[in-house]
């Protein structure tokens, strides 16, 4: 049996999904269902053993694509599916990953179903980050679920200066001064942000790019961010961050 998952905000259409299923894919079993990205990253969470995500490309708190920025979906197999013919829909059409239009067609589900569990899972890896990036460097910031003691927030990424270590959790701080101390380490977190401009400049500092106001050439190598704060760069991170320096005007 396939193990499957539906992430959809219409009750109503996760529901169709899941007889359609019954009708024409009796190998998929849906396990969960989700209306949200924050309920969707914590329904993944609970569910390690999913096979193939049912994906909305439009949920009433963000993208299904907020969804895949905050879990780990190298294991997944995925069907993106979506009422509209939007701009993220257009760049799916151009990729080898697979898309279902609402209201959705029996023939195409099962072809949707039999060719998302053929897929090799790098090779979906690689296109869902390709995808990723280029729907990001359109007019649609991603945002990025994190978890503290009282829950999980959504917030832009564009908003992140930078992101220290705090042994096993992490303090990001934010351009408006702000600073939020999350269950994750520095680590998990240059993972999950190294599409977006990111680079970690220290074993205790990732930093946003877009926020560096100067590089310092003296001791290893300093940064100054657009909070003020000054940050050490470790020697052997040295050349990498000169390289991407020296990549802005060229």
């Amino acid at each position: 049996m396939v193990n499957a998952i539906i992430i959809d905000d219409e009750p109503a259409a996760r529901a169709s999904l899941e007889l359609e299923l019954e009708l024409h894919c009796p190998t998929v079993r849906v396990i969960a269902q989700a209306g949200s990205v924050l309920d969707a990253i914590q329904t993944l969470e609970q569910h390690p053993n999913t096979d193939l995500l049912f994906l909305d490309i439009q949920l009433t708190d963000g993208s299904g694509f907020d969804v895949l920025q905050n879990i780990n979906y190298q294991a997944l197999k995925i069907i993106f599916t979506t009422a509209y013919s939007e701009y993220a829909l257009r760049a799916i059409k151009y990729t080898p990953l697979d898309y279902l239009l609402k209201p959705i067609d029996a023939e195409e589900l099962k072809t949707a179903v039999e060719k998302a569990m053929r897929n090799n899972l790098g090779d979906t890896e690689k296109q869902l980050q390709a995808l990723m990036k280029q729907l990001y460097a359109g007019s649609n910031p991603p945002r990025i679920a994190l978890t503290t003691a009282d829950g999980i927030h959504l917030y832009f990424i564009k908003n992140i200066v930078r992101c220290a270590s705090d042994g096993n959790y992490t303090t990001v701080h934010f351009d408006d001064k702000s600073k939020l101390l999350v269950a994750k380490t520095l680590k998990d977190l240059e993972s999950m942000l190294e599409l977006y401009r990111f680079e970690r400049i220290h074993k205790s500092h990732l930093i946003n790019l877009d926020h560096l106001r100067r590089y310092h050439n003296r001791f290893a190598g300093e940064v100054e961010m657009s909070d003020g704060a000054v940050l050490p760069v470790a020697q052997r991170k040295k050349s990498r961050l000169l390289e991407l320096l020296n990549q802005i005007n060229s």
